[in-house]
């Protein structure tokens, strides 16, 4: 869900000529990585929010993770030049993605009443 919104919101702000195209680039392009990234940080994230009750807290922990993730990269991209606008809209263009990757999940989780979170499936 988080590459989808990423995906969508790369394509809008490439203009109407290459939306298309950037939409579908980003997603076959940002498979790997997105399964990567998520696997090496969001599930150690996961674990360490299992006592955390509140589901926006998760959220918002999250989206913070993908902004440092988001500045990162944009601080190896080296034909930006690093310029503070850039990383600033990586930053904000990945925290909301995976954001609103996690909020998409929110009712997968099931919290039980001594505050562990467990799969719905669990």
């Amino acid at each position: 869900m988080s590459l989808l919104c990423l995906a969508i919101v790369l394509a809008f702000t490439s203009g109407r000529d290459w939306f298309l195209p950037m939409f579908l680039a980003t997603l076959v392009w940002g498979a790997v990585p997105a399964a990567v990234l998520a696997f090496c940080a969001g599930a150690p994230l996961g674990i360490l929010l299992q006592p955390v009750r509140n589901q926006w807290l998760h959220v918002a922990a999250f989206g913070g993770l993908g902004a440092l993730i988001g500045t990162g990269l944009a601080a190896l991209r080296p034909w930006s030049g690093s310029s503070a606008g850039f990383m600033l809209s990586t930053a904000l263009m990945m925290g909301g993605a995976v954001a609103i990757g996690r909020l998409a999940v929110w009712r997968l989780v099931r919290v039980d009443p001594e505050g562990h979170q467990a799969p719905l499936s669990a």
